[in-house]
């Protein structure tokens, strides 16, 4: 399993419109995209302007499909996104060891 973690520095007072934005957003995802096998949508509780999508996958293959074959360095984005951002976003990817 790999997870992806995409986080945002929101500017102020966008906070909410953009958490909201990607809720509406990802909301369907599960429905789309085989191998989520789970998300969120985290705030920084000492920095509301922090925000993360956090998605977990089965395997490469399934993370690819959401995300194309530049999974690794290029994150997923939506129309007008940067308006929001006061830069952009970092992504980085974990593996499940555990066993």
């Amino acid at each position: 399993m790999l997870t992806r973690v995409s986080e945002a520095l929101v500017m102020p007072g966008r906070e909410q419109e953009f958490v909201a934005r990607v809720r509406d957003l990802v909301g369907t995802f599960p429905e789309i995209y085989d191998g989520l096998v789970g998300h969120e949508v985290l705030v920084d509780l000492d920095d509301p302007r922090r925000v993360q999508y956090v998605s977990r996958w089965r395997d490469e293959r399934a993370l690819e499909n959401y995300a194309g074959p530049g999974w690794r360095t290029d994150p997923v984005t939506f129309p007008d996104e940067d308006e929001y951002l006061q830069r952009p976003l970092t992504l980085r990817h974990f593996q499940d060891v555990s066993g």
